[in-house]
């Protein structure tokens, strides 16, 4: 009997299934929700950080890795600061 189903050796780390299963979009709308002060667009902002944070977080976890950024550190990649709130 041939096999109709092909399973993949390797399984997709859930760090990527998370990227593809997560709707930025219903994210954003509850954070709206939750917080009726924020434009739509300030929501759906803090839904892809909180998207992203969460990303970064997996794949640490699933490369078993020891480094745990917090905002602070990240914040200096992201912004090229060395003091919180000055630019280079």
């Amino acid at each position: 009997m041939k096999n109709i189903l092909k399973f993949p050796k390797k399984k997709k780390p859930f760090s990527n299934k998370f990227l593809d299963e997560v709707s930025p979009n219903a994210i954003g709308d509850y954070i709206k929700e939750q917080n009726p002060h924020l434009s739509i667009k300030a929501a759906d902002a803090m839904a892809l950080a909180i998207i992203y944070s969460t990303h970064l977080q997996l794949v640490f976890e699933e490369e078993g890795s020891e480094i745990d950024p917090c905002m602070e550190e990240l914040d200096k990649y992201i912004w090229g600061t060395k003091d919180k709130g000055t630019l280079h």
